[in-house]
């Protein structure tokens, strides 16, 4: 164990328990929590020193929040910015959005005080067991200088790239996990009323080959990404499957909501004039949209953004 670090967790939920079990393997922590049980559980585990007022945090190093929602963490932190030193660090690893993180840098900012989000994409019992990643957005100097804490926390990292890329990555992460929910609960419904082994359905879905993995590893990785519609499976005829899924849909009596909704960009890239093209050309509707900001922005400014989305999407696609 370190003794040259203390480190504070701020939230002993069920996921903060557990990365402070994880840190206090490695480091002395300290540790806060409104539930004073929670607390006293984690002093009588792993010896954590209780925080029972603020200034018994003005040693640590590097604190870590693992809190509920980001009004919150923004009054945590705008505790913490009068007692921590310059140079010290705070984690978030509270599932935020980008502009979260950024709002509680701008607080930190003249303290001389840096923020990490690292996003935890996990459950506890991968968390518990080491097998978790952290979604990284800030300085990489800073990432560097605290990565004997976060990997403590989880050897899997990825960094995005600025203060908030982090945060971002895991919410567009659960929107298309909590999407695919939806799709794969209608999928799975379809089968079972067309009598279908939804056991069956399951190990086709999972093959690499198809559905659920090709638009991620093929048409989006490598075609979206690299802006490469020609060839391939016309949007067209994949319109034209997706109305049969609607139709066979119909027939069965199972209502529709994501696929529905999905047949409705197939409908609007098709009047586009994108229907001869291959069907990950259903993406360019998203920059026709956008075409209004980037003149709005000018061509240095829309290169600016090029650049930032691509880094994005191609670190997120692997």
């Amino acid at each position: 164990m370190s003794e040259t670090k203390k480190i504070a967790i701020y939230g002993l939920g069920n996921m903060g328990y557990v990365v402070a079990q994880r840190i206090a393997a490695h480091f002395p922590v300290k540790v806060f929590d409104l539930n004073a049980d929670r607390a006293a559980e984690a002093q009588a585990e792993f010896q954590a020193q209780v925080i029972s007022t603020p200034t018994d945090a003005a040693d640590c190093s590097t604190v870590v929040l693992s809190l509920p929602n980001p009004a919150v963490s923004s009054s945590v932190v705008t505790e913490l910015a009068q007692i921590l030193a310059p140079g010290s660090t705070i984690i978030e690893t509270s599932t935020v959005n980008p502009d979260d993180v950024r709002h509680c840098e701008k607080i930190l900012a003249p303290h001389g005080i840096n923020i990490i989000d690292a996003s935890l994409l996990a459950g506890v019992s991968q968390m518990a067991n080491g097998s978790a990643t952290l979604l990284l957005g800030g300085d990489a100097e800073t990432i560097a200088a605290n990565k004997p804490v976060l990997d403590a926390m989880a050897q899997a990292q990825i960094h995005f790239g600025p203060t908030g890329s982090g945060a971002a990555a895991k919410v567009i992460n659960n929107a298309v996990a909590h999407a695919v929910m939806v799709v794969v609960s209608e999928a799975g419904s379809m089968a079972t009323a067309a009598g279908i082994s939804c056991t069956k359905l399951v190990d086709l879905l999972s093959d690499e080959r198809m559905g659920l993995h090709r638009p991620l590893t093929h048409r989006y990785a490598e075609r979206i990404v690299q802006g490469d519609f020609e060839g391939g499976m016309p949007l067209d005829a994949a319109r034209k499957d997706s109305v049969l899924a609607l139709e066979l849909a119909q027939k069965l009596g199972v209502p529709l909501f994501a696929i529905q909704g999905s047949h409705t960009a197939y409908d609007i890239a098709a009047a586009s004039g994108y229907g001869r093209e291959d069907y990950a050309a259903v993406s360019k509707i998203w920059e026709d949209w956008n075409k209004p900001v980037y003149t709005a922005l000018g061509s240095e400014g829309q290169q600016r953004l090029d650049i930032s989305e691509d880094r994005s999407l191609v670190e997120l696609s692997r």
